[in-house]
């Protein structure tokens, strides 16, 4: 359970880290920055200073008014305004210069710092020059911040918590209109609870903990409404071990296998303000699963009153069946498996089950450029949902060609510069595009994947792919392989079996009615296994996954 206490234990291991990074040398240019991972000194690093500011004021840690302390962050302050750019914003060397969001983050770090140290002025000079030295560098960057704009959606709420904390802390900055224009556009989250970014492993968090401070700052309950729309949806797209399902990402996130331990203190900060014992149970969750709360200690800073509250946990489910229309997503979770199906992207279904984990199942043909399935028309049915796949073909953006396409002559003159734009407006000869419909249905012990195509044109190669994460072990009716990365396996006959340690994941009936290894204008992820059932369009097919504990004794899966 996350516990005040706990988290200011944690703090302190975590100073000796930070003070490390922080170069200390005299007459050094970078003095008082501190080192990131890429050995760059930016003077966005300045939020490094926060944890030092907490540890020196709050009272639990052994760092509590700690001189060592002082010196270090006034020394940080002084490196941030000789690096700072004019307008008051700071750099992030690996790609943003002059940058308001990155102000916007450095801000939201080091606010709850100024708060804090406002409070213990009267009797500390130390917390009294912390709060005039990070002060001024919070109230420097707002201009900068004003006149400045942003790059990804998420970057626009991180201005607005950091330009409405500043005021809170300074009343006479004139930054109230910036605010309204950007709150006009509306947040970007749809109905089922997903942002524009779909980041569920970096920045939903970062979009729920700015409306978190935004709607304190603002006086603007109204602001935690998407929140908790947002932590409703990212409890359902967490498997059994709290790793979260990416592939729905924009972001750079998309694909990894991480605890999103960012969300705990948005689940935290929404346990205390509704009383909400499921909120609590999941930040709970997140930072045990995660290796740490630590993110939630702002929450304590700026709410002292919650270090003595104790939220009432609920326990959490562990089975369900989800439909996210808006979004076109659909999640189930069995206890330790956990499936998800996606529209608009070609990764169209994956599962986890245990250790094991099909990464995804795709479907492809080799019809032109348009035989790589992306679920559109995305509905719901009983016990699943169904996708169809159109026949776009999308690798010419001069028009919405459907099918197959040839060009005909035109009487223009052509050149290297003008074809694309000349492409356009050519006559086509066109054959018909080649559907694919794929519905998946929950049965006994795992899914059904029905496959059916229409359209396009007879003897047509097909393939469904199921590609597995490497590290395991793969076996068929006749033969039995390590699952290493880059591997292709073709499954001619009977189910496959694919196990990490007792947790297994079976897939079949297979076929091979061709050996395209590499089907041309699919996608090939060769950082997994491989499985292809090689088929021939039209087709109707059924792909059958169950999951279950594999028994060396019996040599059969065995259902949970």
């Amino acid at each position: 359970m996350i516990a005040y206490e706990m988290l200011v234990a944690a703090l302190d291991r975590q100073v000796e880290g930070v003070l490390h990074r922080q170069v200390v040398d005299e007459g050094h240019d970078y003095r008082g920055g501190f080192i990131d991972a890429d050995r760059l000194v930016g003077s966005n690093s300045i939020s490094s200073v926060a944890p030092l500011g907490y540890a020196y004021l709050l009272a639990e840690s052994r760092y509590y008014r700690s001189a060592e302390l002082l010196q270090r962050i006034l020394l940080a302050t002084e490196f941030v305004r000789r690096h700072r750019q004019p307008s008051g914003c700071f750099d992030l060397l690996s790609t943003n210069f002059d940058s308001a969001p990155d102000a916007g983050f450095c801000l939201q770090a080091l606010a709850p710092v100024v708060f804090a140290a406002r409070k213990q002025a009267a009797d500390d000079e130390g917390a009294a020059q912390i709060a005039e030295a990070l002060g001024e560098v919070v109230r420097a960057a707002v201009p900068g911040m004003i006149t400045g704009g942003f790059h990804t959606p998420n970057h626009r709420w991180v201005m607005v918590a950091a330009m409405a904390e500043a005021q809170v802390l300074f009343p006479e900055l004139s930054v109230g209109e910036t605010i309204e224009v950007y709150l006009n556009e509306g947040i970007d989250i749809n109905a089922d609870g997903e942002y524009i970014e779909r980041s569920t492993g970096v920045y939903n968090a970062i979009v729920n903990r700015s409306l978190i401070r935004a709607a304190a700052a603002l006086e603007r309950p109204e602001l935690l409404d998407p929140v908790r729309r947002n932590l409703d949806i990212s409890f359902h797209l967490l498997h059994a071990d709290a790793t979260v399902v990416t592939s729905i990402s924009k972001r750079q996130d998309r694909g990894t296998r991480v605890v999103p331990t960012g969300l705990a203190d948005g689940y935290h900060a929404l346990a205390h303000i509704d009383g909400n014992g499921f909120y609590a149970a999941m930040a709970d969750y997140l930072a045990d699963k995660g290796g740490s709360g630590l993110v939630c200690l702002p929450n304590y800073v700026m709410n002292p009153a919650w270090r003595e509250s104790t939220v009432e946990r609920e326990a959490l489910p562990e089975s369900y069946a989800r439909v996210y229309p808006t979004s076109g997503l659909w999640r189930v979770r069995r206890d330790v498996v956990s499936a998800t199906a996606a529209a608009g992207l070609t990764t169209p279904f994956s599962l986890v089950c245990g250790q094991a984990e099909l990464v995804a199942v795709k479907l492809a043909s080799s019809y032109f450029a348009t035989g790589q399935f992306i679920g559109e028309d995305f509905s719901a049915v009983e016990k699943g949902v169904r996708m169809l796949h159109k026949g776009r073909n999308s690798i010419y953006p001069e028009k919405q060609y459907m099918g197959g396409i040839y060009w005909l002559p035109i009487d223009e003159k052509v050149d290297a510069e003008n074809w694309r734009e000349v492409r356009g407006r050519r006559d086509t000869y066109e054959l018909p595009p080649l559907q694919v419909e794929l519905t998946i249905e929950e049965v006994p012990g795992g899914f059904d994947l029905h496959v059916q195509t229409s359209g396009g044109l007879d003897g047509v190669p097909f393939q469904i792919e199921c590609n597995f994460a490497a590290g395991g072990i793969l076996q068929t009716d006749s033969a039995l392989l390590e699952g290493n990365a880059g591997q292709v396996v073709f499954l001619k006959s009977g189910h496959g079996v694919y196990r990490v340690g007792n947790d297994a994941i079976q897939v079949g009936p297979g076929d091979m009615r061709h050996t395209m290894w590499r089907m041309r204008n699919s996608e090939v992820d060769e950082t997994g296994v491989r499985v292809l059932i090689a088929l021939v369009a039209p087709l109707k097919r059924t792909l059958e996954i169950r999951c279950g504990r594999w028994s060396d004794a019996e040599g059969r899966l065995l259902a949970f």
